[in-house]
């Protein structure tokens, strides 16, 4: 009998873990209001008893009854009375509150149990990832509740906004907001010569036709306004992998004649964000696109790229491609070649990052002016005055000189070792940007990105350079960075 019962407990158990999911988020309101609510669905086969199930992280709520059939959903509320004034009553209402606890409006962390304190699912929020659900009305509503990784929930393109204004509490939305989630902001030009217009590619990556009449393009987001700059042609449908470009000439800029351009812009080459808006007659439905890109170089667009893991950066692309697939990524002519964030002895001072000239030409860390180059993300280290990497050569960054050498012995002849940086990289993982100086603007000097990775202890990264005395080795050189299918744990060998 014993047995027996143990075995229902862990059927039980794990019907928690494959079933339940977090469908829905109302965590910012319109302002004034106490309209919060999080909605569960079932995803599982069996029916749930909720009694027990609780939010442990974010919020403070414990499910004291109630069942959850397979596909049915369940809404949690801050404030029940608020809610039924707003939303609405239904069986798929909850009986208690969260108050007095509430969402973060800037994100936070979630986390849910089951009744023996085991983990659903844990995910982060973020109220940057669609500007309408930070107080302007609408919720994040998950993409698709049957992805099998719980783990994807704390990935912005697994959420999106609602599809109305209010949410859709105890409703699937799921359905419109994928078909409208599959328009993305693919491609961008933002530093064209004096010869040819900045540009904008939209492309639809379903399965179906989606009609973008009406929607709207804007650089720039503070109030419902700023994100109607420019009004895109009724009648304007993207079939299954199509594009739409729109030119600064011809469209949203300030020479355009088009009767959509309302308010005229034009894309900075110094980075800047760029927003896509579903709307219905003229008003805004919830789904918003962005994209931020940082300064670019003239004549370099940049694009989405798909990585191994199946998420996406938006990257400098090796060339323009306006209604065509995406080049591949820009790489080099300087790539980050070798981490070693974590030594064996947990000793920080026999850290180091390689760099790695990928061509056959001498390449000056410097511009014209001898501003040289830095690291933007990571280490916050500006490499010295004056430095060059020679053909197909490496430089190496160190935290310590003296130890570096105690530990690595001395460097083949031409390898630079640079030196020390004083912000040690984190063992759990941390995002290395490589840049090199841009621009002066308003006195603040612009950076254009020549390499990133964002490296993990976990998650696809190799783990035995966590500790275990290798480092992180870029498997080939010439292939895109940020992505662990291009790296490998190996003893490490500095300068070679």
């Amino acid at each position: 009998v014993g047995e027996a019962t143990d075995q229902v407990r862990v059927t039980v158990k794990n019907a928690y873990v494959e079933g339940l999911r977090v469908t829905e988020l109302m965590y910012d309101p319109i302002e004034g209001s106490e309209a919060e609510f999080i909605e569960l669905k079932n995803i599982g086969p069996v029916t749930l008893d909720l009694t027990s199930v609780a939010f442990t992280e974010g919020i403070a709520y414990t499910f004291s009854s109630g069942t959850l059939a397979p596909g049915a959903l369940v809404v949690v509320a801050k404030n029940r009375a608020v809610f039924v004034n707003t939303c609405g009553n239904g069986a798929w209402l909850a009986a208690g509150e969260y108050n007095p606890t509430s969402l973060a409006s800037e994100g936070e962390s979630i986390t849910l149990v089951d009744p023996d304190g085991i983990v659903i699912v844990n995910f982060s929020y973020d109220d940057e990832w669609y500007p309408v659900t930070a107080g302007k009305g609408f919720s994040l509503t998950i993409v698709d509740p049957d992805m099998g990784d719980a783990t994807d929930w704390s990935d912005k393109e697994s959420w999106a906004p609602s599809s109305e204004l209010g949410g859709s509490p105890g409703e699937d939305d799921s359905g419109q907001t994928s078909m409208t989630g599959d328009v993305k902001i693919n491609e961008i030009m933002a530093h064209s010569d004096n010869e040819l217009p900045d540009w904008i590619e939209l492309r639809n990556e379903g399965a179906t036709s989606v009609d973008i009449g009406g929607w709207y393009l804007s650089d720039k987001y503070g109030t419902e306004n700023d994100l109607k700059r420019y009004q895109i042609a009724e009648g304007t449908v993207l079939a299954p992998g199509g594009y739409a470009v729109f030119y600064e000439d011809e469209n949203f800029g300030f020479l355009s004649t088009d009767p959509g351009c309302l308010v005229p812009f034009a894309l900075s080459e110094n980075g800047e964000t760029v927003y896509l808006s579903a709307a219905q007659n003229g008003e805004l439905t919830g789904y918003p696109e962005q994209e931020d890109f940082g300064a670019s170089e003239v004549g370099v667009s940049m694009g989405r790229y798909t990585k191994s893991t199946g998420s996406t950066n938006f990257v400098a692309l090796s060339q323009p491609t306006p209604g065509q697939a995406n080049a591949y990524p820009l790489v080099g002519p300087v790539v980050i070649s070798e981490i070693m964030y974590n030594p064996v002895t947990a000793d920080e001072d026999k850290e180091f990052v390689e760099l790695h000239n990928i061509t056959d030409q001498t390449v000056a860390l410097y511009d014209s002016k001898l501003v040289p180059w830095k690291f933007t993300r990571g280490l916050g280290y500006t490499l010295p005055s004056s430095l060059t990497i020679p053909p197909k050569g490496f430089v190496v960054v160190v935290k310590n000189p003296a130890a570096f050498f105690a530990a690595y012995g001395e460097m083949p002849a031409g390898v630079r070792v640079v030196g020390p940086y004083t912000a040690a990289l984190s063992n759990g993982g941390e995002k290395l940007e490589l840049s090199k100086p841009g621009e002066v603007v308003d006195l603040v000097r612009q950076y254009i990105r020549v390499d990133r990775v964002t490296y993990d202890d976990a998650n696809g990264w190799p783990t035995s350079a966590d500790g275990e005395g290798d480092s992180l080795t870029r498997r080939v050189m010439e292939n895109y960075g940020n992505d662990p299918a291009n790296w490998k744990a190996a003893p490490p060998t500095p300068g070679r």
